[in-house]
């Protein structure tokens, strides 16, 4: 039977179903055909071939992590409406829990303080001092009455009495005083204590807001944050990937731009608490500490595996009508497709399960 070329670059698959043709029986005409059109870039045979082996096919996941802290804190001012006075850390800076960090315009405030703390330690003793005058002036009565005669018991009661009455007003008055004054002194060591912020824990600051200084606060707006980049891990929320990883094994991340660009390897962090979040710690790469909080790299790994299959580079697999095929040659040397059944299909490689043999030639 002659063999011929259909034109460049199309090829038709007639797939059909003819009534059988029996010998001295009238001819049916043959049941409608489906046709498949399939690509064929070249009609020019190849001469590149690819053999079928046995390999290993593995399909990998991407999935983006952030390196994050684990412990933090927002510094805010508790007051609205007060021009920032100092600042006085950059970012950057490190700085120990209890440092001042900021404050605002205090007015005379401390002045104010100072006068009350003055006006409340003359007031004290003076109270001293009437205290210890009532009770030098008991004493002498008692002296009086005992020693020199001068009061009998009645009159000793009564001039007693009379001592304890005059001081008990001065005392009362002095008293009030220093308990106002001790009221209001708290008040304005606690608005003084509003206009300054202090760092809460120990750590670096990050974050710190723009031209700060002679700005007017906002009572709860972060101006800065302080982190603590002793313990920072990679982070993620990607769940339904759990059971791709196992403790102990490390897993590539790449971060493609930024101080800390290139190849690392992490290893999962406390795998048993993992549950929305999962966290990785760096075990090795260019930089294994000092990573810029926030530094966002890709995390790749393995979804599925065949070791040992039969097994072709994914591209030499074509699809039509939901089917799949590759093209070899047959004795004659002329290009022709062979259906396959494919099982996985990783990054390079394709698992074929029927189809084709070990050791034959695929064209390219």
């Amino acid at each position: 039977m002659e063999k011929y070329r259909l034109p460049a670059g199309i090829r038709i698959l007639c797939i059909c179903s003819a009534a059988a043709l029996l010998c001295g029986c009238e001819q049916k005409a043959p049941e409608e055909e489906t046709l498949i059109v399939v690509e064929d870039s070249d009609d020019t045979l190849s001469n590149d071939y690819v053999t079928v082996g046995i390999g290993d096919v593995v399909l990998t996941g991407g999935m983006r992590c952030t390196y994050r802290q684990q412990a933090d804190q927002e510094i805010s001012f508790a007051l609205t409406g007060r021009l920032v006075d100092q600042v006085y850390v950059e970012e950057g800076d490190t700085v120990k829990k209890g440092d001042l960090l900021a404050e605002l315009s205090a007015g005379n405030l401390e002045r104010q303080i100072e006068d009350l703390e003055y006006r409340i330690s003359r007031n004290e003793l003076l109270l001293e001092h009437m205290e210890a005058s009532e009770a030098l002036e008991i004493s002498q009565i008692w002296v009086n009455h005992l020693f020199n005669g001068h009061y009998d018991g009645e009159g000793r009661d009564e001039a007693i009495a009379s001592v304890q009455q005059s001081y008990r007003y001065q005392k009362e008055d002095t008293g009030d005083a220093l308990e106002m004054d001790r009221r209001k002194l708290e008040e304005l060591r606690q608005e003084l204590s509003s206009c300054r912020v202090y760092a809460g824990m120990s750590g670096m600051i990050y974050k710190l807001k723009e031209r700060l200084v002679n700005s007017t606060s906002k009572e709860g707006e972060t101006i800065m944050t302080i982190v603590d980049n002793s313990r920072c891990l990679f982070e993620t929320e990607r769940p339904e990937y759990n059971d791709c990883f196992k403790e102990g094994e490390t897993v590539t991340m790449s971060i493609i731009s930024g101080s800390a660009a290139g190849k690392y390897e992490l290893l999962p962090y406390e795998m048993e608490k993992w549950g929305e979040i999962q966290q990785f710690e760096v075990f090795s790469g260019p930089m294994t500490t000092g990573i810029e909080v926030g530094s966002s790299g890709t995390i790749e790994f393995e979804l599925a595996r065949r070791e040992q299959v039969l097994c072709i580079p994914k591209g030499l697999v074509n699809t039509a009508d939901g089917r799949s095929y590759v093209y070899v040659t047959d004795e004659d040397g002329m290009r022709q497709i062979r259906w396959v059944e494919t099982g996985l299909s990783g990054d390079s490689m394709v698992e074929i399960v029927s189809g084709l043999q070990e050791g034959e030639r695929v064209i390219r």
